[in-house]
């Protein structure tokens, strides 16, 4: 991100001074283009990426030209400058940012919902200079007679979109129609990352012919941060809560950084942050918590007391909180406007950030089409293994236990003592080593002096119980007291294993049964029939699939490589795959974007059994085509279908439709 230097800029030496107490020394692209134009008293319309910095490329003009104002700083003087924000949130850090560079004099206050409605009307009567305020708080206070408008100069719209995305449309327009009825015309400034109608509206209607207008967004370049790298992982909403909490921990690593989780619903941020899986530093933030509670758990994550907030879109647009490497999406957002917003949470200010969608295959189409619609491409990835959940928590007890002095650890020797005996049993041969177990046998003949031993506590102890122990003291301090349960790494489904079938270069895989039929040469048919969530690799190279873990042991016995190009093995890391026909033509349920959903076949067997399709879900609702019955960019959805053909023998097979059932036809 471009910077310049402070002293290239008109900005007093009172400003600068305080910037530079908040750790400002430079201006980014947006704050630089802007401040000049600003300076001069032009309308202003912005366009720039979530993250970019807006909020102080209106902030630090705005107290330069206040200064400039002659403010009587009496009781009861009305506001010279209104600022417009979609959210509480943003409201409360806008104000903060006006404080920290606005002259000791000069009063800021914040009006919003679901705080004391007299505390803030106390406050604008002792006399404020500039308010910023959600627009349904600032209705309130107009309409009320507490808040006067009539000496406004400065109009300042911010996240201007985003208020239409929150039905604030109609407050806006009545909270600018009342400013606007003054002869003298206030500057007004809009920042926004987009421009629909709604917005081009407001600007032909309220900001001048003349303003100056910068876009830092182009059409061409992608539209999330830069620096943000896109994942997806593929899980089952049964093993969601815990797959979150292991990325979590996996991909949230520094000791100050934090992570934001957005859930579509305020119930399901409540369940998944009290999921036992999750760590204790987690906590809910959206609508429903009280506002002062809210305020103080933003506080304690900005400062990184709080590692993880579980939001709703409450927090998806505004908020700048630095180190937020890590944003997680519960389930593909149904806009590519909200998933923008929401990754926009991280990779701020030029930072690196990392943001991870968790999807179903249902959700495979949504993903497509965000892919698309934002410019991007989701790396699909695996959902952490337990190898790996291990290696991270180690990782962070070891550094944690070499900061703990001497004095300390020393005093907890004797219960250390006491805990390595009580695990320490001698009579059972499954915790001592070989090589123990044959010197045992050695000293039969000194049993008496063994015993003896044992009564005055003298007895050795084998090295791999003191292993035992210290292993069992990482679990728990680890939080991991229960078995580690193994899950697929391709679609994160417990006790299943992910393989990976890689062809001789010459061949391309251009039916889904020659995977089975390259697999029997070496496997019996139960275990070929018992794969699932079959995939092309990309370019039709190969395959990955899962199986049981009980059919896993039985191919890590059986299967070998014979060195003809075919070959078979774990899964570790998800390769590009080819995407599926649901994805490109029909799904499953409801059509969200431009096609109504369409049956899906759900697999294959071959080899000595049935080459069979069953029959996908009937197609939902299509959006944004033509209507009538039908398939790919209809709305209503057909009947789900089956169809098949026999290789060997013939075989019964089910329709899964919500239409009537259909009997399969037989080639």
């Amino acid at each position: 991100m471009e910077c310049a230097d402070l002293s290239n800029f008109d900005i007093s030496e009172e400003t600068v001074k305080k910037l530079k107490a908040t750790g400002i020394t430079k201006l980014y692209k947006v704050q630089a283009e802007t401040y000049e134009h600003i300076k001069k008293r032009q309308d202003v319309i912005t366009l720039a990426k979530t993250g970019s910095g807006k909020t102080l490329a209106f902030s630090i003009p705005l107290i330069e030209l206040m200064k400039e104002e002659c403010i009587s700083y009496g009781r009861y003087r009305t506001p010279m400058a209104i600022i417009l924000a979609p959210t509480r949130e943003l409201v409360v850090q806008t104000t903060k940012v006006l404080e920290s560079i606005a002259p000791d004099r000069m009063t800021v206050i914040a009006v919003y919902g679901g705080v004391a409605y007299d505390q803030q009307v106390r406050a604008l009567r002792s006399g404020v200079d500039i308010v910023v305020g959600a627009p349904g708080r600032v209705i309130d206070l107009m309409e009320s007679g507490k808040l006067k408008l009539d000496s406004i100069k400065f109009v300042i719209l911010d996240e201007v979109d985003r208020m239409l995305d929150m039905g604030f449309s109609a407050d806006v327009e009545k909270i600018l129609s009342s400013v606007y009825k003054s002869e003298t015309k206030p500057q007004t400034l809009l920042f926004s990352a987009t421009l629909p109608d709604w917005v081009s509206n407001i600007c032909r209607q309220y900001v001048s012919k003349d303003c100056h207008k910068i876009s830092l967004v182009s059409k061409e370049e992608a539209r999330t941060a830069d620096r943000v790298e896109h994942l997806a992982i593929n899980c089952p909403y049964y093993e969601r809560a815990r797959a979150l909490a292991d990325t979590i921990r996996v991909y949230s690593r520094g000791p100050n950084s934090r992570c934001i989780v957005f859930c579509e619903k305020k119930k399901e941020a409540d369940e998944l942050a009290a999921h036992e899986s999750m760590q204790d530093n987690c906590h809910v933030f959206h609508g429903g918590i009280p506002q002062d509670k809210r305020e103080f758990i933003l506080q304690k994550f900005r400062e990184g007391k709080y590692k993880t907030l579980m939001t709703t879109n409450v927090a998806a647009r505004g908020l700048d909180i630095p180190d937020v490497e890590l944003v997680i999406q519960c389930a593909p957002p149904s806009s590519v406007e909200d998933y923008i917003h929401r990754s926009g949470r991280t990779g701020r200010a030029g930072r690196s950030g990392i943001s991870i969608v968790f999807y179903t295959n249902k959700q495979k189409p949504t993903l497509t089409f965000i892919e698309r619609g934002a410019g991007i491409t989701f790396k699909r990835i695996s959902a952490p293994s337990a190898n790996e959940i291990v290696d991270v928590c180690a990782e962070e007890l070891l550094q944690s236990l070499a900061e703990i002095p001497e004095t300390t650890w020393s005093a907890f020797l004797p219960a250390a003592r006491r805990l390595v005996q009580s695990l320490y049993t001698p009579t059972n041969s499954e915790d001592v080593e070989p090589s123990i177990k044959s010197k045992k046998c050695k000293k039969s003949k000194k049993e008496p002096e063994a015993e003896e031993e044992q009564k005055n506590g003298h007895v050795e102890i084998p090295s791999n119980i003191y292993e035992k122990v210290l292993c069992c003291a990482l679990a728990k301090m680890a939080g991991k007291l229960k078995a580690i349960e193994s899950r697929s790494a391709l679609t994160a489904h417990p006790g299943m294993t992910a393989y990976r079938l890689d062809i001789p270069k010459h061949m391309t895989a251009h039916k889904k049964g020659l995977c089975y039929s390259l697999l029997s040469n070496q496997l019996d048919p139960e275990t070929t029939e018992s794969i699932r969530n079959l995939s092309f690799i990309k370019g039709r190279k190969g395959y990955v699939f899962d199986v049981p873990d009980n059919k896993a042991e039985i191919i890590d016995a059986t299967w070998e490589n014979d060195g003809r190009g075919i070959i078979l093995s774990k899964l570790t890391e998800i390769p590009e795959l080819e995407p599926e026909a649901d994805e490109m033509m029909n799904g499953s349920g409801n059509g969200n974007f431009r096609f109504g959903g369409g049956g899906g076949f759900r697999g294959r067997v071959f080899n000595g059994g049935v080459d069979r399709f069953n029959g996908g879900s009937g197609g939902g609702n299509g959006g944004n085509f033509r209507s009538g019955r039908g398939g790919f960019n209809r709305g209503n959805g057909g009947y789900g279908r089956g169809r098949g053909r026999v290789t060997k023998r013939r075989k019964d097979f089910d329709s899964d439709s919500r239409g009537p059932a259909k009997q399969a036809k037989f080639e």
